[in-house]
């Protein structure tokens, strides 16, 4: 068999394997359990008003499903006329770990997306860890079912390990919010 045969057939099965994975394509979402279920009420469009280090704080966001449904991208911008800040927090459901992990990246650059949280849901209330090299954050999410509304508590680790709350948010779908 020459060279050229030989790269004929190993390039063939690699043609029917990619065929066959597409076929029979494996998403991370396709398991609709509870867990997809809690991260997709995050999906839509979000008024989120809160306060930033004590400071007033709004932003526009969109929650969606992204890269075939392994994740859910909320998208946040202030609403400035000229935004100040912008991120984007990935969050996903790991069932074979059975924990959630987030990727929060920002603005701020690389320096501050090297960390990836995790953390476990109770409920309707996600609490997510980042155990940055100089104090930890926590994310806790809550959901209420019942007005399709969010909350997202941020807290920064003190030096004595306690925790100190660092940014609050109310999510709310911008049709309630106008109502208000």
């Amino acid at each position: 068999m020459t060279v050229t045969q030989s790269f004929k057939r190993i390039f063939s099965a690699c043609i029917l394997l990619l065929a066959l994975g597409v076929q029979h394509p494996v998403h991370a979402a396709d398991a609709r359990s509870a867990d997809n279920a809690y991260l997709d009420a995050l999906r839509g469009d979000w008024d989120m008003t809160g306060t930033l280090l004590g400071k007033p704080a709004k932003y526009h966001a969109r929650g969606q499903r992204v890269l075939h449904g392994g994740f859910l991208r909320l998208h946040m911008i202030d609403v400035a006329d000229v935004p100040t800040y912008e991120a984007d927090l990935f969050l996903g459901y790991d069932r074979h770990a059975d924990d959630y992990i987030g990727h929060w990246l920002d603005r701020f650059g690389a320096a501050g997306a090297r960390v990836v949280a995790s953390g476990k849901r109770q409920g309707e209330t996600l609490v997510i860890q980042f155990p940055y090299a100089e104090a930890a954050f926590k994310d806790t999410f809550v959901y209420d079912p019942n007005t399709d509304t969010w909350s997202l508590l941020i807290e920064s680790q003190k030096p004595d390990g306690g925790w100190s709350e660092f940014a609050t948010y109310t999510l709310v779908h911008p049709a309630r919010s106008a109502a208000h």
